[in-house]
Formats: structure tokens, C-alpha cells, sequence
């Protein structure tokens, strides 16, 4: 906060804070110091190279984050609005470690509606489980984690009227791997149109989303040019306006569609609303908001990480409301522990066997 307000100082009225970081924890922090503080969150990206969100501006890259990038690092992203005008508070973050007895109590424990660390966001809701798979020599552990969104819908306009679902996990997830066996020219391409459905999607459900404020505030719109329920029909039809699927978010005015709306009703009136409209679609961001830093240890040696990567202690994965558009999101990983006792044990029967085998052949 003592930074921030140093930055407020600097900046015109409301302005923009862009944070590009390796750090989990600082991207962290910067949310939650901002929630706090009520400052409006623009945008979140937990990993801004991997979603494909990394215009030309946010691109470029410091010495630094080349060199995290190419260990593998995810570089983190994060905008938000300095618009509060009340003076900012401090916020201490602290570490707790608590031990339960199985996975079932944490579970319980942690999601537990009057107070877990996901009450943020309405809706989502997450269950544990560990399965042990004892055999003799070994014992296989696998872990599973699942997150899924069932809160009020989100998207106004279903992603499913642009792209398949298999299409839509893999860019929202990674899964399943739709690129293997292509050539890099190929993988690009394939990406490249992938990128405009989910593009034209979005444009969909944010102009949609203007509309809808429109809509619930149409008594306040000086001379309108249609009538409120005009305007309602027309809605869906024009999300679906190739100039509106089709705008690249350099086009994007102030407000946001301001030259659409001019044009489709050949008047002002909207555009001159939302230009003294304070606020704006916010359940978008509830849930690409969501996210936390996800390590998990296994015991004994991990044979499988799932999705995540292993570093050789822990397994690191990439946890965001993103993933959780297609549906549930699981976070797995499958371990192995040798059953020292068990070899042992073998070892004292075969010995017994043998031992036996001569003694009885020597009686004889």
C-alpha cells in the first residue's frame, strides 16, 4: 500500500497499475491488497505467455524473464484500477501449517461453506481424495483434486456456438492434447484460429454485457432510439454482428463498442450513458479472478504429476477460474513408496525356506 500510494500520487485520476511477475506470491498479494482497498481488478492471468493474452506491448521481456521463462517459470499478470480515493490500508500476509489425519478432514475442513479459502468466489466448489493401492513390495498413492463452477452462468453467450468441447479444453486447460504429431507451422495455424472463435466469444458476451446495463438502466438513457423491449430483441442478434465478433481490443473505443451502438441505432444516447456509467461487467472477473498458488507433495517417489511440473520435492500447477469455463477442473498426481518392510519380511521367509530346506535335508 505505502507503494501504491506513492504511485497514486504519480498517476492522473484512476489510474492503471500493469504488475508482470514470476513471483506467485507477489501476484498474490497485489490481489488481495487490492480487493481489500476496493480497487477495481481489470484483468488476471496466471500465466500470460501460456493463455496467448501477451500482446505486443506486454511481450516485451526483461533479462530476467527470459531467463525464468525458459526454466519454465510462468510469468503472471495483473491490472487494476487505482480508483479508490480513501487511504490505502496495510494488509499482513501470514502462513499457517496444520496437520489433519486424512485427506477426507482437510477436505472438509478447507472447503467448508462459512469460511474456506474459495468463499471468494461464489460458486466454486472442490473435493479431495486419496487413493492407496497396496502391492506387497509397494504401496501407490494418487491424489485428486477437483474444482468445479456451478454458481450463476457467466458467459451470456455459450462458447459452444463457436468452438467443440474438445476445443475448448484444450485452450482453456491444455487437455486433451490436440496438437500432437503437428509441425510447428501447423500448431500455429491451428492456434491462430483457435484464438479468433474464442475472441469473437468474448466480444459476444462483453457486448452483451453492455447491452444487459443498458437494459437495467434504460429509464436513465436521455431520447433513446428504440424502446426498451426493441432494444431487449435486438440484443442477441447483434452480439452476433460480424463488426462486433471481429473487434480486435486495439478498436475498442471509449466506451467499449461506442462506434457499434452509434451506428446499429444511428444515435448517441447509449454512448453518451455509459460514458457516465460507473461501472461495468464484473462477474467475469469473479471468476477469472479466482486462482492460488497450488503445490502439493507426495510421499515417496512421484511416478506421475498429471498436468503439473515436478521439480524434485514438490509438484507446481497452474490453478485459475480459466480453467474452470470448460467444467470441472481435476488436479491429480500418483506416487510410489517402497515397502522397506516388505522386502525385508521376503527376505526373512526365503531365508526361513532355505534354512528349512537344508535342515530337513540333512536329518535325512
Amino acid at each position: 500500500p505505502r507503494f501504491l500510494e506513492s504511485y497514486r500520487r504519480m498517476l492522473a485520476p484512476g489510474g492503471i497499475i500493469h504488475l508482470k511477475t514470476d513471483s506467485r506470491l507477489l501476484h498474490h498479494f497485489t490481489l488481495e491488497t487490492a480487493r481489500c482497498n476496493g480497487l477495481t481488478v481489470l484483468e488476471h492471468d496466471e500465466d500470460i505467455y501460456g493463455s496467448g493474452r501477451a500482446d505486443e506491448l506486454l511481450s516485451i521481456q526483461t533479462f530476467y524473464e527470459k531467463n525464468f521463462r525458459a526454466q519454465g517459470i510462468p510469468i503472471t499478470y495483473r491490472a487494476f484500477r487505482l480508483d479508490n480515493s480513501q487511504p490505502l490500508g496495510n494488509m499482513l500476509m501470514v502462513h499457517c501449517r496444520k496437520t489433519y489425519g486424512s485427506v477426507e478432514e482437510m477436505s472438509a475442513h478447507l472447503y467448508r461453506a462459512d469460511g474456506s479459502h474459495l468463499v471468494e468466489v461464489k460458486g466454486i466448489k472442490a473435493s479431495s481424495k486419496l487413493e492407496k493401492r497396496f502391492k506387497w513390495f509397494y504401496t501407490d498413492y494418487t491424489f485428486s483434486e477437483t474444482f468445479a463452477y456451478d454458481g450463476e452462468s457467466v458467459f451470456p453467450v455459450p462458447i459452444s456456438r463457436f468452438l467443440g468441447a474438445d476445443t475448448v479444453a484444450y485452450w482453456f486447460t491444455g487437455q486433451p492434447d490436440l496438437m500432437r504429431d503437428l509441425s510447428g507451422t501447423e500448431m500455429k495455424d491451428r492456434l491462430d484460429k483457435i484464438e479468433a472463435k474464442v475472441s469473437q466469444w468474448a466480444n459476444a458476451n462483453w457486448f452483451t454485457e453492455i447491452c444487459n446495463i443498458i437494459i437495467e438502466n434504460y429509464d436513465s438513457i436521455q431520447n433513446p432510439p428504440v424502446s426498451r423491449e426493441r432494444f431487449i430483441s435486438m440484443r442477441d442478434s447483434l452480439a452476433m454482428h460480424p463488426r462486433v465478433l471481429n473487434m480486435s481490443e486495439k478498436e475498442w473505443g471509449t466506451p467499449i463498442f461506442d462506434g457499434e451502438l452509434k451506428d446499429f441505432f444511428q444515435s448517441e444516447a447509449y454512448s453518451s450513458f455509459l460514458k457516465s456509467y460507473d461501472g461495468g461487467p464484473s462477474q467475469y472477473m469473479d471468476l477469472l479472478s479466482f486462482g492460488m498458488p497450488y503445490e502439493l507433495v507426495m510421499p515417496g517417489k512421484v511416478t506421475d504429476a498429471g498436468m503439473g511440473k515436478y521439480d524434485g520435492e514438490v509438484i507446481h500447477y497452474q490453478l485459475g477460474g480459466e480453467r474452470l469455463i470448460p467444467g470441472a477442473y481435476t488436479i491429480s498426481a500418483t506416487s510410489r513408496v517402497t515397502n522397506i518392510w516388505a522386502f525385508v519380511v521376503t527376505l526373512l521367509v526365503i531365508l526361513l525356506a532355505v534354512g528349512s530346506w537344508f535342515y530337513l535335508r540333512k536329518r535325512q
